[in-house]
Formats: structure tokens, sequence, C-alpha cells
């Protein structure tokens, strides 16, 4: 796959340059342990990652919150994956309700994620969030947002988005093509961040799966990639 190709490449300059290439795994719309969360946790411990799991306050169960310990990080993503427009795109963080009301609801929501491994970052759900919302969520004692292949932001919150999500979602929700996913580790290039990789085990198809698995396989062997985690890109 040409992708896959071009993030080697992209790993040989830097093992070259002597500076590898960080990379990060967050996974989305965590609830509760299950077969396809399993699967997801066997791969990243075969391959060294911690991933980011970003959990539904509002679903989560005990079951998950005690077995990822020492397993997974833990972001916040939104409170209930509950879409508040009334018009275009769906969001829960949009501009539907006043950003003090949004920043309230979600600390309220966050003390069902008070274990050691929550990492005090906020996944906005469909990746959209008000733009005036940070500074609030600075003020609640929030350390960082993550978001889909944008551009990072001058906000007091620090900014880490993710970049490659093979899903396809505007099809059938299998591996997307091989184009699109060639631009998306252009633009994960060329953002100059971390390279941000997104998963949703709840959804993945065995074709998304066996890329995931060739991708972070790729990441693990590779001296010109580096594994970083939620703790460490939103640390206070």
């Amino acid at each position: 796959m040409q992708a896959l190709t071009r993030l080697a490449r992209a790993f040989d300059a830097a093992a070259d340059r002597g500076t590898p290439l960080p990379v990060w795994w967050r996974d989305d719309d965590a609830v509760d342990v299950g077969p396809r969360l399993e699967r997801t946790m066997a791969l990243a411990a075969d391959v060294g990652a911690t991933i980011a799991l970003a959990v539904i306050p509002a679903g989560v169960t005990d079951r998950l919150l005690t077995w990822t310990a020492g397993r997974a990080h833990l972001l916040q993503h939104g409170v209930a994956h509950t879409n508040h427009q009334r018009t275009g795109k769906s969001a829960e963080l949009g501009d539907a309700r006043p950003a003090d009301a949004i920043a309230a609801a979600l600390v309220a929501a966050r003390a069902r994620l008070d274990v050691a491994h929550f990492v005090p970052a906020v996944v906005p759900p469909w990746n959209r969030m008000r733009d005036d919302l940070a500074p609030h969520l600075a003020a609640a004692g929030y350390t960082g947002v993550s978001l889909f292949g944008a551009a990072p932001s001058h906000t007091p919150l620090t900014r880490v988005d993710t970049h490659i999500d093979p899903v396809a979602w505007r099809t059938d929700r299998s591996l997307a093509t091989d184009a699109a996913l060639c631009d998306m580790v252009d633009r994960a290039l060329g953002q100059g961040g971390p390279i941000g990789l997104l998963t949703h085990h709840a959804v993945e198809t065995d074709a998304v799966h066996d890329f995931v698995k060739e991708f972070v396989h790729l990441v693990a062997r590779h001296p010109g990639a580096a594994w970083t985690d939620a703790a460490a890109l939103f640390a206070r």
C-alpha cells in the first residue's frame, strides 16, 4: 500500500537525521470491554504502544475503568456523544449552547473518570468544538484537546490532533482508499508534530484492522519512528 510506503520513507529520512518521528495512537468511543477492544489493546501491547482511549463518560462501565488501568490512558470523549446542533454538522461541543454551560457539563461528566490513568484532555465528539471553548476548559483544569486533521491552534490548551483514520466513513465504513490514506499521511507529515493514528475499535472491519496492524508494526520496528503517549503529550 502506497500510504505505508510513503510513511516508511519519511521514517527512513528521520532515521538518517537521527531524530525519530513521534507517533501516538487514539481510539475513540470506548464504553465497555469487549472482543473488539480486547483485540485492539492486544495489538497495542504487541507493539509497545500505550493507547489513548477516548471514553464517553455517560456510557462508560466500571469494568472498563478498572480493566484499562496499566494498559491505556483515558481521555474524555465529550459527555454523552450527543448531537446538540439544530442544523449543520453534528457536534456535542458546538455553538448550540453557551461555552460556559458546555464546560460545566464536561466537568460534571469528568467525575465519572476519576481514575489514575485519566489524562485531563478533551476529545470532542465528531471532532468538532466551538472556537471559544478552550479558555473555559483550561480554567476548569483541562490541559489539552485533540481533534482530527486540523492545524495546531494557539489556545490555553495543548492541541495534539490525529491525522490518519483508516475508516471510509462516507461509503461502506471499510478501509479508506489508498489515495485518501496517502493524503492523510501527507497531512500528518506536513504539520510537524506527532503523527496521530485514529481508530474506532467498535466498527473496525478486518480490512481496517489489517491496515492498523501493518501501520503499528511499521512504527514499532522502524528506527525512524518512536511511540509517544497522551500522558507525555498533554502533561501539565
